[in-house]
């Protein structure tokens, strides 16, 4: 299984990485909406780990493998000849794996659950992914740092999203209940606070981990 998981793993990779220079060589394809694809890429990478790594050592090998993957990309400028060419924004590429590495460790050693971790890295991954790309091409009302107001609307209905295929998928107890309701948007409402305001790209950090402590203490008390 394990090896499965590495296999899939390293495809996954792959994969991003093709589509990143697909897109790239396309003069109307933005940078910011490269570097959200694999943004969102990278958090798919949670099904694997919960279908095919059952330890803390092997289940270290994803984050540590992008972590490497990543950081190299953005030091050597490789990530420029994707068309992304801000060092800074870049960082974020090598951040969300960090989190991905802190959430692992969190969930695999038990100081939360694994569900709490699942949404910690949905919420990162397909909420700020599909925010940015929202609020760079509808929003127009600023909020925060390089954040609009749509994008972090957008955040919030997605991380409700989440939320709700978390609790559903582990059989949460309470969930539709009146305290349910009130956890959920009490996390979709922190996901956004930090994703707005959180400087120097972050949030790729804050936004993951915050969002699945806050969702055991919400949701795991119900």
């Amino acid at each position: 299984m394990v090896i499965v998981g590495l296999a899939l793993s390293f495809v996954l990779v792959g994969v991003l990485v093709g589509i990143g220079f697909l897109l790239s060589v396309r003069k109307h394809v933005s940078t910011e909406l490269v570097r959200k694809i694999i943004h969102i890429g990278v958090s798919n990478w949670w099904f694997i780990l919960i279908g095919f790594f059952d330890s803390l050592a092997t289940a270290l090998i994803g984050p540590v493998l992008f972590i490497f993957a990543n950081s190299i990309a953005v030091m050597s400028g490789f990530a420029n000849r994707l068309g992304i060419s801000d060092r800074q924004r870049n960082l974020g590429l090598v951040y969300f794996p960090v989190s991905l590495l802190l959430l692992v460790l969190l969930g695999y050693t038990g100081v939360i659950p694994l569900w709490a971790s699942g949404i910690g890295v949905m919420t990162m991954g397909y909420g700020d992914g599909l925010a940015a790309i929202v609020g760079k091409k509808w929003g127009r009302r600023p909020i925060g740092k390089r954040k609009t107001l749509l994008g972090t609307g957008a955040l919030l209905f997605i991380t409700c999203l989440v939320v709700v295929g978390f609790s559903l998928g582990y059989r949460l107890p309470g969930t539709w209940s009146s305290s349910w309701w009130i956890a959920m948007g009490v996390v979709a409402l922190f996901a956004a606070v930090l994703e707005a305001y959180t400087p120097f790209g972050f949030d790729n950090i804050t936004v993951p981990v915050g969002s699945a402590l806050v969702s055991y203490v919400a949701l795991g008390g119900l």
